[in-house]
């Protein structure tokens, strides 16, 4: 159990939802005609967090000859699982998508982002290009935005009623996430043979949560609609300070 607890990095899970959260909350607060309940956002959340872990057993799997600190080169688990995993995880990605959104009018849209991210996640796994890290945290921030846009639609193809304020707030967050996350993925370069380095990429990643938080709060004081989500953005700071400390021997980066 120890040692898949370290290949899903279990301590990073609770940084990964708080980015659906933000976007969600960024569309809610700027398009004040949009009426929905919040339900669409707990499911791509999810969503968010087993692509998260598909990416990161992908991970593994790509790098099992060199990165000999993780379970795969230690032979505490087989490729062959990690691999099985890798598909049970974006299989749950894609049903707990489809699932809620299956009767909507705009759902290419959200399915949309869900395979660019996928795209994405297994290019970085094969090449390690830092942007696209930042890239996919980035577009987990327009998942958010653009499942609630979904939920709203009115019109066949529509997503809702966004509109250019909505849709320049999101591009903004979304270029904070990225330049983060592609800041800390260079910064991280090495390492694997440098502890000291590696509990500061740690700390950065999840330096996010609070990030995270932090917008959440602006928001919430623009519109109070999204006070549950900033209550949740709470506790995800809340399990991510929990998991640190309940599973201290599982790395972080």
């Amino acid at each position: 159990m120890k040692a898949w607890l370290r290949l899903f990095r279990v301590v990073n899970l609770p940084t990964v939802p708080g980015d659906v959260l933000v976007g969600a909350a960024a569309v809610l607060c700027t398009a004040p005609s949009l009426k929905m309940g919040l339900a669409p956002v707990w499911w791509t959340a999810a969503s968010s967090v087993f692509l998260y872990m598909f990416g990161l057993a992908q991970n593994d799997v790509f790098g099992a000859k060199t990165d000999k600190d993780r379970p795969i080169p230690e032979g505490l688990i087989s490729i062959r699982a990690v691999r099985s995993a890798c598909a049970i995880c974006l299989f749950l990605a894609w049903i707990v998508t489809w699932f809620p959104f299956r009767a909507h009018p705009g759902c290419f849209w959200l399915f949309s982002v869900y395979i660019v991210m996928t795209i994405l996640v297994s290019v970085y796994n094969a090449t390690k290009i830092s942007l696209l890290m930042g890239l996919c945290r980035g577009l987990n921030v327009v998942y958010g935005g653009v499942a609630v846009a979904v939920s709203c639609a009115r019109g066949r193809a529509g997503i809702g009623d966004v509109g250019e304020i909505s849709l320049l707030l999101l591009g903004a967050i979304f270029c904070i996430w990225t330049l983060y996350i592609w800041a800390v993925t260079i910064y991280s370069k090495g390492e694997e043979d440098d502890p000291a380095k590696k509990r500061r990429v740690g700390l950065l990643v999840g330096g996010i949560v609070y990030l995270q938080l932090t917008a959440l709060i602006v928001l919430t004081l623009r519109d109070p609609r999204v006070m549950p989500l900033m209550v949740a953005g709470a506790v995800l700071l809340v399990l991510l300070r929990l998991f640190k400390k309940v599973f201290p021997e599982v790395s972080a980066s």
